[in-house]
């Protein structure tokens, strides 16, 4: 056991860094004490330097660590990440640049919320949803230490930083917020299951669902290229 945890050293140090980094510069004393120090703008360059170093890092360090087999690899759960990963890119790329007082950054729109619109009436946290998606189905189909680390440590980010904006914009409600909230849900369709929004999919965009379908194939198909793991092939194995 000694062992293999010195093995894993540097990747759960890694993972830890990129994941509590987020944390605590996003934790309100912290943000608004460096912010005071340096300003808006000189608070996100460095928050991003510090996020994109502890992201290289971690990759550096999942791809040096060793393979050690936890649970195999389940090929029905290829159906599933094949199956559900459309979900998670066209969250991503309907979510990108579009009014969301639920997104990390715009809480100066919690005050004036408008009423979902296009991706939202899916989930109110789009982008943040994608990569909790995609990392819940990288951990299911990869089965190692490895693997359990670096995507449960994501994971851990995508779920924790949900709940914290949750919380964050609660706190600071006027009431828009909570109609906003009324009108939207944290897990995906919900609000639409239950009646509280209606959807026609054109609102989302089509070339943001083009853009979604476009980044899905790329990466399901450059999986063997980039990193040497193809993933159709696998999923006619017996």
């Amino acid at each position: 056991m000694t062992g293999m945890s010195a093995s894993f050293m540097q990747l759960s140090l890694a993972t830890a860094t990129f994941v509590l980094s987020h944390f605590v510069l996003s934790w309100g004393p912290v943000r608004h004490r460096l912010v005071g120090l340096g300003g808006e703008n000189v608070f996100l360059i460095g928050y991003s330097v510090i996020a994109l170093a502890a992201f290289v890092w971690m990759c550096l360090a999942y791809a040096w660590a060793p393979f050690e087999d936890i649970w195999g690899d389940p090929y029905w759960m290829r159906w599933v990440a094949v199956a559900l990963m459309p979900l998670a890119t066209i969250l991503f790329t309907g979510g990108i640049a579009i009014t969301n007082p639920g997104a990390v950054g715009q809480s100066r729109l919690a005050g004036t919320a408008p009423m979902p619109h296009g991706i939202q009436k899916v989930t109110r946290h789009p982008m943040m949803m994608a990569v909790a998606i995609w990392s819940a189905l990288h951990l299911g189909i990869n089965g190692d230490m490895a693997s359990l680390i670096l995507f449960g440590g994501i994971l851990v980010l995508a779920l924790g930083g949900i709940a914290h904006l949750e919380m964050r914009r609660r706190a600071d409600d006027d009431g828009s917020w909570s109609k906003f909230a009324a009108a939207s849900s944290v897990l995906p369709f919900v609000a639409l299951a239950r009646g509280r929004t209606r959807m026609r999919i054109g609102e989302i965009g089509w070339n943001r669902i083009a853009a979604g379908i476009l980044l899905y194939l790329v990466l399901l198909f450059g999986h063997r290229v980039v990193i040497d793991a193809p993933i159709l092939p696998g999923l006619f194995a017996p």
